[in-house]
């Protein structure tokens, strides 16, 4: 319940300030920090930016979790190179 007050604390801080903002977190991170049924950001409809290297520029493997049925963004590739620059890569 301590990092869901931390998560939910942070939200309301922002919404006060009018910072837009969404969650980066994979399925099996939310699981361990929050708990999969923890959907207090995505009952505010904050998108969701998840996390699933697996090479794949597409949703397919996108398992709902958090309240989260469709995700906003995928980082399906981390840790490349490209012109010489360190970036992950999203879809």
């Amino acid at each position: 319940k301590t990092n869901q007050a931390f998560i939910e604390d942070m939200i309301n801080e922002g919404l006060k300030l009018g910072v837009t903002a969404g969650i980066y977190s994979s399925y099996n991170s939310w699981q361990s920090v929050v708990g999969l049924d923890y959907n207090y950001p995505s009952s505010l409809g904050m998108p969701l930016w998840y996390a699933h290297y697996d090479n794949s520029p597409s949703f397919s493997d996108f398992t709902a979790f958090g309240g989260w049925s469709t995700p906003a963004i995928k980082q399906y590739m981390g840790d490349k190179t490209s012109c010489g620059v360190g970036v992950d890569y999203n879809w």
